[in-house]
């Protein structure tokens, strides 16, 4: 038996083990893999002369494909006119969806976008960039999301789809509205500073692409791209001086032919406001060297629109037509774009976006107002149920103080009928006594035989016990009365107390073992101090003036 239980025990260490390990060898992996794409950012040249370019295609197992797909990767990096085959993307896609190795994944699903784009397929491009966002949405990667939103919404600018756009560049921002800004990526960051050039925001992506470029090495494949937007950031806020220098910088290590037409557009414009018609002449030239069909519709349209105005300025009619022809295409070419639609259609449906989102705000206002709502019933109703529970607490603790008012009054009612029977037995002790008969004295030899007479405190000298029964016995008598009238002595006090208590004056005398004539000097005595008429009823008169 404990045999066969320390074996089982050995098999689920190991299969405890072994989990373990796959865990930390699948994170560990995770991370190397994000680790080399980060020396492949800031020095792909580098990297490139490890890789073995030739086999890099034969992909069979996951150690090629994440060989192929880091390679890919940097020879995108570095050179604008190479795309992966779509064959072999396919295949690591394959293998990184079967083996759950997302970030290698993600990258390929990239790769294959671009590839897509490459060729104007847009269906299959917008269908890899879904795929891609569905696997972020569920691995809940944030940063990938607002890539991959910016990517479509980028796609759908391009297809002058602003409506998309908006769409998927407001997805974005929401995507990391609670991301750190340092915590980022870089290639996260600059798309960040990127949606504020979107959202005319130039200000805050020019200090935001400062920030970037302070800790990026000169080797780092995204500086040019950096200078670029910062010198359109610049070029937006009208600092033409800075943005000439930032643009330069850019092109020097420029390599994509769309990127340096938009350079040398914007240069031509910013020596154009500067008066420089020379050196605007001269980038003028160079735009147009390195303006290619299908790039950015939108800089084409602005550039030829300012060198019609160049040649209007410096009368050249042939020269005016030749650009007001070409802005003519650029301008067909956005209409195409279109997707057949009209322009009136295209406003109506950005009409009926805002319509939407005017409900959509509405509908919100509408469930902020209901949870308000709900959220002050719910605390009335808290409240409500803790002032319930005091208010239970209270009556059940006032309920227990009658219960206990109730039994006190019960043994005060016990307690006084005990005093009472002493009382009726020192009464007729008392009694005895005053006879002087032969057989009365016989019975209270046999009283004092039983210690009947030294017990009650009646009979002795135990007067404040005796005080103590008559203020519970009637209401606090003797304390109402030493309080009220200070000035009767102890034998005055004992009389009214005895009174009060019932004893006549035959049954005083026999306890004080007086007169019965100094009984009656003393009931006179009491009622010229408290004001009592003569003859009248000491008890009454007590009882009245002490509210018993």
């Amino acid at each position: 038996m404990n045999m066969k239980l320390n074996h089982y025990m050995g098999v689920i260490a190991c299969i405890s083990l072994l989990l373990l390990g796959s865990c930390n060898s699948e994170y560990s992996a995770s991370r190397n893999f994000d680790d080399i794409i980060f020396q492949i950012e800031n020095d792909p040249q580098s990297y490139l002369l490890r890789l073995d370019t030739i086999n890099m295609n034969c992909v069979k197992n996951k150690r090629d494909a994440v060989h192929f797909i880091l390679a890919a990767i940097t020879l995108s990096y570095t050179d604008n006119n190479y795309y992966p085959p779509k064959s072999v993307l396919e295949r690591c896609i394959q293998i990184f969806k079967k083996e759950k190795m997302i970030q290698p994944y993600l990258e390929t699903l990239y790769l294959l976008a671009e590839t897509y784009k490459k060729e104007n397929d847009i269906t299959k491009e917008v269908h890899t960039i879904e795929t891609a966002i569905n696997i972020a949405r569920q691995e809940y990667d944030q940063e990938w999301l607002f890539y991959l939103y910016s990517y479509l919404g980028e796609m759908y600018i391009r297809q002058f789809n602003t409506l998309n756009f908006i769409k998927y560049q407001t997805l974005a921002n929401q995507c990391i509205k609670d991301v750190n800004f340092q915590d980022m990526s870089i290639s996260t960051q600059i798309q960040v500073a990127k949606s504020f050039l979107y959202l005319d925001q130039y200000k805050v992506s020019y200090e935001k692409l400062n920030e970037i470029e302070k800790y990026l090495g000169k080797k780092n494949i995204f500086l040019s791209e950096i200078k670029r937007l910062q010198g359109i950031a610049l070029y937006k806020m009208q600092h033409w001086d800075a943005c000439i220098e930032k643009l330069k910088e850019a092109v020097v290590e420029e390599t994509s032919i769309e990127h340096k037409f938009t350079c040398f557009a914007i240069l031509t414009y910013c020596y154009y406001r500067k008066k420089d018609l020379l050196n605007a002449e001269k980038y003028k030239f160079l735009a147009i060297e390195n303006s290619i069909n299908g790039g950015n519709v939108f800089a084409e349209i602005e550039f030829y629109t300012l060198c019609a105005e160049f040649a209007r300025l410096n009368h050249d009619a042939g020269e005016q037509i030749k650009c007001l022809n070409k802005l003519k295409e650029k301008y067909e070419m956005a209409f195409d774009c279109l997707n057949g639609e009209s322009l009136d259609k295209a406003i109506q449906a950005y009409t009926n976006i805002c319509e939407k989102k005017t409900i959509h705000r509405q509908i919100a206002i509408y469930k902020y107002i209901l949870v308000g709502l709900l959220v002050v019933l719910c605390v009335s109703l808290v409240i409500y149920i803790q002032l319930r529970k005091k208010q239970v607490y209270k009556i059940l603790a006032l309920q227990q103080q009658i219960n206990s008012l109730d039994n006190l009054r019960n043994v005060k009612n016990e307690v006084k009928e005990f005093i009472l029977r002493d009382f009726e037995i020192a009464k007729k002790i008392a009694i005895l006594r005053s006879t002087q008969q032969v057989q009365s004295a016989r019975f209270l030899k046999d009283l004092e035989k039983y210690h009947i007479i030294d017990e009650n405190y009646l009979l002795g000298t135990q007067w404040e016990q005796f005080y103590n029964h008559i203020d519970l016995s009637f209401d606090g008598f003797y304390s109402k009365l030493i309080q009220k009238y200070p000035m009767l002595n102890d034998k005055e006090v004992q009389l009214c107390c005895m009174l009060v208590s019932g004893f006549k004056t035959e049954e005083i005398a026999a306890i004080w073992m007086n007169s019965v004539f100094s009984v009656h000097k003393y009931k006179t005595n009491i009622r010229k101090k408290i004001g009592i008429p003569e003859g009248g009823d000491i008890v009454l008169f007590l009882v009245e003036k002490l509210d018993l």
